[in-house]
């Protein structure tokens, strides 16, 4: 019976180059930025 494995993790910044590299780094850290301030909002809500 062969197991289905699921990446959870993937790496996004594959290119090599440095300029797209900053580029797609800044934008996932103001992904997450916005991720952790929406999840803020929605537990004060809650409260």
């Amino acid at each position: 019976m062969a197991k289905e494995t699921r990446i959870v993790c993937t790496n996004v910044f594959k290119c090599g180059n440095e300029k797209a590299f900053r580029e797609e780094f800044t934008k996932k850290w103001i992904e997450l930025i916005n991720q952790i301030e929406k999840n803020k909002k929605a537990t004060i809500k809650a409260r």
